[in-house]
């Protein structure tokens, strides 16, 4: 075929099944960084296998089926934004047919993938919480059931989410069967690798997040500037939900240096009854609006894994808001992550009163460790992608 590059018939393909489709920034980006990584370091031409459960199109619509109270409240919300979150969808969407490779065909049931025949030369399932069984969008997928034999099957960062397995199902064999079948097994949370030692005898590798793999600056072409033009510095608030106790320090530090209040999320902008104070709520969302909040931030304040990680790529200063609802003792990610990278200093917690929040981030122990971190993900992949 004429058409193929030189570059293309010699690259190994590599078919990739994650969360690229949620409209979610940190799923998307961690998707964005793993190409990144397979494309510069490896030679490799990766392409998402596009598969899209109906759970996770249900997860992303405007309006959710949940009939309790707070589900039609958090609707009747929406319905006020309708025009904005329309646009986000397409805003997101777009965002991810230019950054990432997607397969040509589109995939929502795991028959379709079974019958599809790939025919790539390796697959990975990860990152990200591929391997909660407990979430909407879950899919045997992700433990590459669908996979032709003797083809190499890599997990990279899979993460179960805090999930254990075997506490959440009455067949944990049939998942052991699957994951047993993998050639090469990363996990992104200790807890994940302690699991299936204990629980399936399964040896595993604990690696970092493909985000954590490239340099902040890596993600300037992933970066898009928003619509509205803010005329002074802004805090930037990334998290599901803001209590009011962390609302008033915020909005204190906000006063005392002069500072407009940026919310990345609707549902938390109308939770917050953000119009009413003055909070600005970004016109249009995706991932390289979201980078560029952060990117240009005075300060940010989330209670987000890959809103942490960001902060960190970008060297800002940053606070993590720890309150009791956000079930650290049983959710291992963040409290994980920042204990290895060496930030626990930046927790916030709800009751604190003491912590400065202007000050900032000592960021030398951190890069310490992030170098020491690299090189162990980057063994594990020299070795899982060697002999592809």
């Amino acid at each position: 075929d004429k058409n193929l590059k030189d570059e293309d018939i010699l690259m190994k393909k590599v078919g990739i099944i994650t969360f690229h489709r949620s409209h979610n920034c940190g799923s998307i980006m961690q998707a964005y960084a793993l190409q990144k990584v397979l494309q510069t370091r490896y030679g490799i031409a990766p392409e998402f296998i596009d598969f899209s459960s109906p759970g996770q199109q249900k997860l992303y619509s405007v309006f959710s089926g949940d009939n309790s109270a707070k589900g039609m409240l958090r609707n009747i919300g929406r319905a006020f934004i309708y025009n904005r979150l329309k646009n986000n969808q397409a805003s997101y969407d777009r965002y991810i047919k230019k950054h990432l490779r997607l397969s040509s065909r589109t995939f929502t049931t795991n028959k379709e993938l079974q019958e599809a025949h790939f025919g790539y030369d390796a697959y990975i399932a990860g990152s990200d919480q591929v391997w909660n069984i407990m979430i909407d969008d879950y899919d045997p997928a992700y433990f590459l059931n669908f996979v032709e034999e003797n083809k190499p099957k890599i997990s990279y960062a899979a993460s179960f989410g805090a999930r254990r397995i075997s506490s959440n199902t009455n067949h944990p064999e049939v998942i052991r069967d699957m994951i047993q079948d993998f050639d090469h097994i990363s996990v992104r949370e200790p807890n994940g690798q302690k699991w299936l030692a204990e629980d399936f005898a399964i040896k595993s590798t604990v690696v970092l997040d493909p985000t954590l793999l490239i340099d902040g600056g890596d993600y300037r072409d992933g970066e898009e500037r928003p619509a509205e033009h803010i005329k002074k510095d802004y805090i930037f608030i990334y998290a599901v939900s803001v209590s009011r106790a962390f609302e008033q320090r915020i909005q204190q530090l906000a006063r005392e240096e002069g500072l407009k209040i940026v919310i990345w999320q609707p549902d938390t902008w109308l939770k917050m009854k953000g119009a009413a104070k003055g909070y600005i709520l970004p016109k249009d969302e995706n991932p390289g609006k979201y980078l560029w909040y952060i990117r240009h931030a005075k300060y940010v304040f989330t209670a987000s894994f890959h809103g942490v990680i960001f902060c960190a790529q970008y060297r800002k200063n940053f606070w993590i808001l720890y309150n009791k609802g956000m079930n650290y003792d049983k959710d291992d990610r963040i409290l994980s992550l920042v204990d290895s990278l060496a930030l626990s200093d930046r927790l916030l917690p709800e009751d604190d009163t003491e912590k400065d929040l202007r000050s900032a981030v000592d960021y030398t122990v951190y890069e310490k460790n992030l170098a020491k971190r690299r090189q162990q993900s980057f063994e594990f992949l020299d070795k899982a992608v060697k002999n592809i």
